[in-house]
């Protein structure tokens, strides 16, 4: 059973969604409305209902914001950032801990402005370094439940009208010569939530090699 979370404004996205999952072969997607910055426990628990607990959870929420200089920069455009790219994660992985009562595994999509410095990126790349050090506190925290808490970073990964100017990179600069699909990303996910019991802690690059080049 797999329940899909979705914001106000998302509704057709939303079906989109659900009718891909079911077409790559999901027996049952539930959708699930709600602001996770303001509606945490009301989304987790409907979810937790309906499938009589909760076994993984994908922490996917997230703002890529406008860039803004240390002085353009507002607290306003600060906290919004932090809002979605933090607090939300640590609040729904808090929620579903509550659910999880034999071991489950929480993955948090984090991203290389978390391990790297990006140019008028400080609200980015704060919240997102912030949610690698959230994994690794939740994974000892939540240990004792046999939870496991992992990260991924995606690198530049090719979705539908995306620039190579927004990702920051020229394909050809990638060390493995091409941009990523949001496949190798699925695969990221899928590994930590089935396949590595005994890992727990970790941020994984899924970048192409982008962190090891010069």
């Amino acid at each position: 059973m797999l329940g899909l979370n979705y914001h106000h404004a998302s509704d057709r996205e939303a079906d989109h969604a659900q009718s891909e999952c079911l077409k790559r072969g999901a027996k049952q997607v539930f959708l699930i409305k709600g602001d996770v910055t303001k509606e945490v426990d009301a989304v987790v628990g409907r979810f937790a209902k309906l499938a009589d607990g909760i076994d993984v959870v994908v922490n996917n929420a997230g703002v890529f914001p406008k860039r803004a200089s240390l002085h353009d920069l507002t607290i306003k455009q600060f906290r919004q950032t932090l809002d979605l790219n933090l607090l939300a994660s640590f609040e729904i992985s808090k929620a579903a801990s509550e659910f999880m009562k034999h071991g489950g595994v929480v993955v948090n999509l984090a991203s290389l402005g978390g391990l790297q410095i990006w140019k008028e990126r400080i609200d980015y790349n704060v919240s997102k370094s912030a949610l690698i050090t959230l994994t690794k506190a939740l994974a000892r925290e939540l240990a004792p439940q046999k939870i496991t808490v992992n990260a991924i970073a995606p690198g530049a990964i090719q979705v539908d009208n995306e620039t190579s100017e927004r990702m920051g990179i020229a394909e050809e600069k990638i060390p493995l010569g091409h941009y990523g699909s949001p496949e190798d990303i699925v695969r990221a996910v899928l590994y930590f939530a089935y396949d590595a019991p005994y890992v727990t802690g970790q941020c994984l690059a899924v970048d192409g090699g982008r962190t090891v080049s010069s």
